[in-house]
């Protein structure tokens, strides 16, 4: 008995009244057995239960082996729906589909009417499909059917986590069902190909192992290299089968079938292999410890495939499959301490994708992506740029909805820069639509092309020389859904034109030595021998990442300038740009192509508006230091930072860096309307922007508590020095100071004010605070000195009550 039958009678009881979350491990039989209780058991009587699987190859087989378990075919009570494969009928209760089927489902009918459970099987791998159609469900389940139930199982994902997003869901558990699984560590740290130090792993495991073995590869290149070299030194009664998700389906349907008797199997796959699917005689595992991962770039607008470790949760799965049927082994190509520091999850593909097609199913939905009911919500950079993909389209308007066109495409069910392509292509001919079928296939698939270079063109007539291969399949499907004729002629001229609808954000203008600049505002580059290096402008229709600052262009066409002014204007824009160039504000009219500059015009003089966003943009940029203020401003400025730092006035403004740059738009701003360069600022009357800050009241404050100036006894006003620590300084000739008796005091005596005495060739002869101490103490010392140095001037024995004098004792 299967583990999860332990929990099954809590499972029907508890989906009566409400929803559940099941967390089961690998081989607990939560896909194969609990769907199958609930529609023998008629819980759902004269309703269909849905259950998604993230995979079409998981979908298919499950679908064949809960069929098997009742003894029918396909298509009676167990049906499945994947893209572009049907096996349903009118007797179905039971439907294994795709994700992605699901959200269409979800569109044409929201109320799901004739269904009554949907189960959301390996929920785990966070596919965004998973994740937008359980947010879909959830709506559906609160403002249409109250009586729709959601189960959603997973492997190894936090039931908690999930349990705040469905509150009311009751969380269930099952132990899995599985045999020891022995790890083996194997590290190579050579720098061989990871398909080469594979193949070599794999062959040991045949000689000391029994039983069949799968080997988890990153992608579908390295499992070619491994089998073929897997295929020179294997003995003949070892079968080598790949697995992963562009196969043919008669391939992959032999992965995972039995071996021929008397042969044993190795199965090289990717991550395809690591949930739901059930592969015969598994008793070895061979982890490469490695994935593909799609990450989607915001600023170069592509999605880009990296090789990475996989997860903690991904190894666990993994080496479960080789303990399905009995003890197994598992040979782990990385250290065993670096097990450890392997990452618990990956992010969601929500974190990370392209969001444009979620975007769109979420505005048809008529609830903004953000606004859903999701476990993660996206991050704004890429939503952004969905939205602006979108826009660029024409499928969606200045209020974020869906236009006209947007409906349609949307409707159109494709991949959406396809289907923009494909829409506008219909404007034109059956022809132009024929050949928009072609280039989707190329599109599609664009490894199949790879001899035919880099032209689309020549793609094209590749695709015209092989109509019967794979490729040429696709087309003909093309053609078929759109009921048009094969013989039709493609009119090539208007290839560019057509893919330029597609991605209008990859539209490249040459900057010479086969470098691009794109029209999302991504470098680009060719090899310099590629005859398509040195056109003026091209519509690329395919990038690789290849880590360097520009991306390498794969698949392009060049592209004329007048047809996408004439059949694209909305793409091209007229705009006065205004910008720092240096230290100067520069104006110009640019014709635009995204951020692509074809076309500039100087212009005189900016307008009032973008003159000062401009300086806004560069004065809340800086801190005030770099102000160029005058020796008078800067003392100024300490002294109100004093006052400011003394208490004297709750409403005296704060002369800090940060709220003086901060608030740069009410004191300083309107001063610069007119001025276009930085230099412009010297000529600024500083001290005065600064004393604006002040009313009249805090002005007089301000003065009386701490003046520029102070009176000394011969009746001139002696500038104050205001340091920027606080401290105010007084340097004066010693004789000018005669008659005054004690340190001259500000802010109503809080400071006193340090005192630098001069030599009539104002040279320090002693810095002090405490005057009357000096005078009574160490001048005297000072007075010997001074007669011998200067005695034309006069030195007093009693300079506290002694006539204070600017000048030596004849002129007296």
């Amino acid at each position: 008995m299967l583990p999860v039958a332990e929990i099954y009678p809590q499972l029907q009881q508890a989906l009566q009244s409400g929803n559940v979350i099941l967390a089961a491990p690998p081989g607990a039989g939560k896909s194969t057995y609990l769907p199958l209780m609930l529609l023998q058991n008629n819980v759902f009587a004269g309703q269909k239960i849905l259950m998604l699987q993230p995979r079409r190859l998981a979908a298919r087989s499950i679908a064949g082996y809960l069929a098997s378990q009742l003894g029918e075919s396909l298509g009676k009570r167990i049906g499945y729906r994947v893209r572009g494969e049907t096996k349903v009928s009118k007797d179905t209760q039971l439907e294994i589909v795709t994700e992605g089927i699901l959200t269409r489902m979800l569109q044409s009918d929201p109320e799901l009417s004739g269904v009554g459970l949907v189960i959301f099987d390996e929920f785990h791998e966070r596919s965004l499909h998973a994740d937008l159609g359980l947010a879909f469900t959830l709506e559906v389940q609160q403002g249409l059917r109250d009586d729709l139930r959601i189960l959603v199982m997973s492997a190894t994902l936090d039931a908690q986590q999930l349990h705040k997003l469905m509150p009311d869901a009751e969380v269930l558990s099952s132990e899995g069902r599985s045999y020891p699984v022995y790890e083996l560590y194997v590290n190579d740290n050579s720098q061989r190909p990871v398909a080469a130090k594979i193949a070599d792993v794999v062959n040991r495991a045949l000689q000391e192992q029994s039983g069949n073995v799968l080997a988890f590869l990153p992608g579908s290149g390295e499992i070619r290299q491994c089998a073929q070299l897997l295929q020179e030194c294997v003995s003949a009664d070892i079968q080598i089968m790949p697995l992963y998700a562009d196969l043919d389906r008669a391939s992959q349907d032999g992965a995972i079938a039995p071996p021929a008797p008397g042969m044993r199997k190795v199965v090289l796959a990717t991550n395809i292999a690591e949930t739901s699917l059930t592969i015969d005689g598994i008793r070895v595992v061979v982890d490469s410890g490695l994935e593909k991962q799609a990450a989607f770039d915001p600023v170069r607008q592509m999605t880009r495939l990296s090789t990475v470790r996989i997860s903690q949760a991904s190894a666990t799965q993994r080496a479960g499959r080789a303990g399905r049927l009995c003890e197994g082994v598992c040979y782990r190509m990385w250290p065993q301490e670096q097990q450890s520091r392997l990452v618990s999850h990956h992010l969601p593909q929500i974190a990370s994708s392209d969001l444009v097609q979620p975007v769109m199913e979420a505005l048809a939905w008529g609830t903004p992506l953000m606004q859903l009911p999701l476990l993660d919500k996206p991050p704004k950079p890429l939503l952004d740029v969905a939205h602006a993909q979108l826009a660029l389209r024409g499928a969606m308007d200045d209020n974020d909805k869906l236009t006209s066109l947007g409906r349609e495409l949307h409707k159109l069910g494709t991949e959406p820069a396809i289907g923009a392509m494909l829409l506008f292509a219909k404007t034109f001919s059956n022809a132009h639509l024929a050949l928009a079928c072609a280039l989707a296939t190329i599109l599609e698939n664009p490894a199949a092309f790879r001899r035919a270079g880099v032209s689309v063109s020549r793609c094209l007539q590749q695709l015209r020389q092989q109509p019967s291969g794979m490729a040429g399949r696709q087309y003909q499907q093309w053609l078929a859904r759109f009921h048009l004729d094969a013989d039709l002629h493609w009119p090539e001229q208007d290839c560019a034109l057509l893919l330029a609808a597609a991605n209008p954000q990859w539209v490249a203008k040459g900057r010479g030595f086969g470098r691009f600049v794109l029209a999302c505002g991504a470098g680009a580059k060719l090899d310099e021998q590629d005859t398509l290096a040195h056109e003026n402008l091209l519509v690329v229709a395919g990038l690789l990442d290849t880590g360097k600052a520009d991306v390498l262009i794969t698949l392009a066409e060049p592209l004329a300038l007048a047809s996408l002014q004439q059949h694209m204007p909305h793409l091209i824009t007229d705009e006065t740009v205004c910008q720092w160039q240096g230290e100067q504000i520069r104006s110009t009219r640019q014709t635009r192509l995204g951020k692509i500059v074809l076309n500039e015009q100087a212009l005189n003089r900016p307008g009032p508006e973008q003159l000062a966003e401009l300086w806004r943009e560069r004065l809340h940029s800086l801190t005030a230091e770099a102000l160029p203020l005058d020796d008078n401003a800067r003392g100024l400025l300490q002294r109100m930072r004093l006052f400011a730092s003394l208490g004297l006035d709750d409403t005296f403004p704060s002369m800090d860096d940060a709220v003086l740059m901060a608030q740069a738009d009410q004191w300083l701003l309107p001063y610069l309307h007119d001025k276009t360069q930085w230099r412009d600022l010297a000529g600024l009357n500083w001290t005065e922007l600064l004393m604006s800050r002040l009313s009249w009241q805090q002005q007089t404050a301000f003065q009386q508590a701490l003046p520029d100036a102070f009176p000394i006894p011969t009746g001139r006003n002696a500038k104050l020095d205001y340091r920027a620590n606080g401290q105010v300084y007084l340097s004066v000739r010693m004789q000018e100071m005669y008659g005054q008796a004690t340190s001259p005091v500000l802010a109503n005596g809080r400071i006193a004010v340090i005192v630098e005495l001069l030599s009539p060739a104002s040279r320090p002869l002693q810095t002090t605070a405490d005057l009357a101490g000096f005078w009574q103490g160490s001048y005297r010392e000072v007075q010997k000195e001074m007669k011998g140095r200067y005695p034309k001037h006069f030195w007093p024995d009693n300079p506290a009550t002694a006539q204070a004098t600017a000048k030596t004792k004849k002129n007296m």
